[in-house]
């Protein structure tokens, strides 16, 4: 099992540009075929769907959607902010039997770093909310 982060940026990003990026901070990372490797350990399949593909425009519209219907400012100010996305990266981090959670996230730090450096954004995790350079905009 595992859980899936997003980071809805607001212009094209490929995997290469992650890719290149993750190498620059250590040389360590890896990207291959969708999986985001670090020193040969497997800690999740990345995937980026672009803007005018269907499966962007449904997961767009579902993501606008259940902030539509939180009703609150918080929440439409990051409808509208995901209006503007152009890539959807989405990380399934996954479990490790040799590493915990807490592990596994200090590990994929460096590309909430890289991502913003590549088009400005929003992360947002399940189960938690949308984030902005780290400050939680909205609980969801």
């Amino acid at each position: 099992m595992g859980y899936t982060v997003r980071y809805f940026a607001d212009g094209p990003v490929t995997l290469k540009q992650i890719g290149s990026g993750l190498q620059a901070m250590d040389p360590q990372f890896k990207i291959d075929a969708g999986e985001l490797m670090y020193g040969g350990e497997l800690l999740g399949e990345l995937e980026i769907t672009n803007a005018g593909s269907d499966m962007f425009n449904e997961d767009i519209a579902f993501k606008i959607g259940e902030l539509e219907r939180n009703g609150t400012p918080a929440a439409r100010a990051v409808a509208g902010r995901l209006r503007a996305t152009r890539s959807i990266i989405a990380l399934n981090v996954l479990d490790s039997a040799t590493r915990d959670a807490q592990q596994t996230w200090q590990m994929i730090g460096p590309l909430w770093n890289v991502l913003p450096t590549l088009a400005p954004g929003l992360t947002q995790s399940d189960g938690q909310g949308y984030y902005d350079n780290g400050q939680l905009l909205i609980a969801i």
